[in-house]
């Protein structure tokens, strides 16, 4: 019986140390959120911030509400990453807002939609009117769902009403990598 118990606690043991040795350690923080809205007959920011939970965990949150009716709606998106200043980098993305959210089809928006569906009113399709908002999003690093160099970013989103302007957004966020799990 005491053999039992001993190969149980070894796998036990083992398992454990499988587990501890796979954590990804990976670090995500956003650093700065801010959101101008450039035409305010359409779109009322109520709130735009990020929120310190503890040191190494940010929340953002938006709350805005589109005060007429969106039945076009265009998105730019871009990423930039910090190297003596904000350069492009990887993904620049125009899509339409209104076939996305009816049915997502952009592979890169779809991976970013995915993480922060969740925490946001974004189940509707157009025409739309009415409030909008994203609250308490946070990340882990491991979360992540595609490798990220180490580094600060900048994800600047656009949008569009037709071919007018409404709301300029910009998350900033630095990102660490795990190099440990690449031994």
């Amino acid at each position: 019986m005491g053999t039992v118990s001993n190969v149980l606690y070894l796998v036990l043991y083992f398992r454990i140390a499988l587990e501890i040795g796979s954590i990804n350690a990976s670090r995500f923080k956003f650093t700065n959120f801010i959101c101008d809205s450039v035409n305010e007959s359409w779109l009322s920011v109520h709130q735009c911030r990020l929120k310190a939970i503890r040191r190494d965990t940010t929340t953002l949150s938006f709350n805005g509400t589109v005060l007429k009716t969106v039945s076009k709606l265009r998105v730019h998106a871009q990423i930039f990453k910090r190297a003596n200043g904000f350069k492009p980098w990887l993904y620049n993305i125009t899509f339409d807002g209104c076939r996305f959210l009816r049915k997502p089809y952009e592979a890169p928006v779809v991976l970013v939609f995915n993480l922060f569906k969740s925490f946001s009113n974004f189940n509707f399709t157009c025409p739309y009117m009415g409030p909008v908002h994203i609250m308490g999003f946070h990340l882990m690093g491991e979360q992540i769902p595609v490798p990220l160099p180490t580094g600060e970013y900048l994800i600047q989103i656009k949008w569009y009403i037709g071919k007018v302007l409404f709301l300029s957004t910009g998350i900033y966020f630095a990102f660490e990598e795990n190099l440990s799990s690449y031994k």
